[in-house]
């Protein structure tokens, strides 16, 4: 296949029913790869009509909707400073916490303050497209769509961890991150109305097992487990919509809470999404591409 220059555009907008809907998953320091799929998403025709993200994939989401035509290049910017620190405090805080045996290892304010950074957007209202976060409720077990009001406070809700950061109280409802019930909201999007579906999913389920987990290792491991489930599921109620799993650099042999491979991850997800873009023919209703596999994830050491 030839390069591609720049201004080249790929045609994809009259094979896929409207509407579209970009759904960007969860999954920590691996959310980089979206920087990357949105940017070679960028050189096509494609605009999303809603955006839906949990977690991460719904920081990320807020920068799409925000400013549609630029997300990509922000992202870029933003994950090339992005640390630790920057999002979970300092380590001390974090010891100290666990050693009170406090509800949540974190300090919510640095990514508050983060969040706070990233976007000049204070409400849903605010953003050029319609955003869900999707959180979940504590109380209930249900999945919350948080897609009104107040912006910053469904976003800290979205990225809640459990354990890692504190419950938000937003409307009388205790929320946590979105991941333990949909970690890539495909089925919200479809229940939306969504008929075209394009996935950015950060590869979070390829989280791989270990002879000799840790205890930290066992939970994260756990976790990627359901979210791939997850995803079965939802590909699996939903065949009747065009679905675009557009591929990444999904970062089996790194943890999701270690941001030094973030540009690594951007700039590799850029090149396989635009060469799959590139060579991408929808014929009707389905699944293209696909998941990541759980099954060949490479152990992390």
């Amino acid at each position: 296949m030839p390069a591609m220059s720049q201004a080249m555009s790929i045609n994809l907008r009259d094979s896929l029913p409207g509407p579209i809907a970009y759904v960007l998953g969860g999954g920590g320091s691996y959310g980089a790869s979206q920087a990357g799929q949105l940017r070679a998403l960028a050189r096509t025709d494609l605009r999303p009509d809603f955006v839906v993200g949990t977690s991460v994939g719904s920081l990320n989401g807020t920068i799409l909707a925000e400013s549609p035509e630029t997300a990509g290049d922000r992202l870029s910017a933003f994950w090339s400073l992005v640390d630790r620190d920057m999002i979970f405090g300092s380590p001390r805080t974090m010891m100290v916490n666990l050693a009170a045996l406090r509800p949540a290892l974190a300090d919510p304010k640095p990514l508050r303050s983060l969040i706070e950074r990233s976007t000049d957007s204070r409400e849903f209202s605010d953003l050029q497209l319609p955003l869900t976060a999707v959180a979940a409720d504590v109380n209930t077990g249900h999945h919350v769509e948080l897609n009104s009001g107040d912006l910053v406070s469904a976003l800290m809700a979205s990225a809640a961890i459990p354990g890692i950061f504190p419950s938000v109280i937003r409307e009388g409802r205790k929320l946590i991150d979105g991941g333990v019930l949909a970690n890539v909201p495909i089925g919200i999007a479809a229940e939306q109305g969504a008929q075209t579906i394009v996935v950015l999913d950060c590869g979070f389920n390829l989280f791989a097992p270990r002879t000799d987990p840790t205890l930290p290792h066992a939970l994260l491991r756990a976790t990627a487990m359901m979210a791939a489930a997850q995803v079965r599921r939802d590909l699996a109620l939903y065949t009747d919509r065009t679905i675009l799993y557009v591929p990444a650099k999904w970062p089996a042999a790194s943890r999701p809470y270690d941001f030094s491979k973030s540009q690594v991850n951007n700039s590799e997800s850029y090149s396989l999404a635009l060469a799959w873009l590139a060579r991408l023919e929808v014929d009707g209703a389905g699944l293209y591409g696909s998941p990541p596999d759980v099954t060949r994830a490479n152990v992390v050491s």
